[in-house]
């Protein structure tokens, strides 16, 4: 069964039980960015991919993938 959670600024607090459980922060890990003194969710990066915000994570049972806007 194909699962897929649609970034938001908000996904290193809301990520989903099957994303959250494969972050290793080697694999995956959450980008930020600094303005301002205040920290901002930029993106997620799968491997060599990064999934910004408004983009979708695919998990099919053994692979994520990420799929643009």
């Amino acid at each position: 069964m194909k699962k897929q959670y649609t970034v938001s600024k908000d996904a290193n607090m809301l990520a989903p039980d099957w994303l959250a459980a494969r972050i290793n922060y080697r694999t995956i890990k959450f980008l930020y960015d600094i303005l301002d003194g205040a920290e901002t969710l930029k993106g997620v990066r799968i491997g060599e991919e990064i999934a910004k915000i408004g983009d979708t994570i695919s998990f099919d049972g053994k692979r994520l993938s990420v799929g643009r806007r």
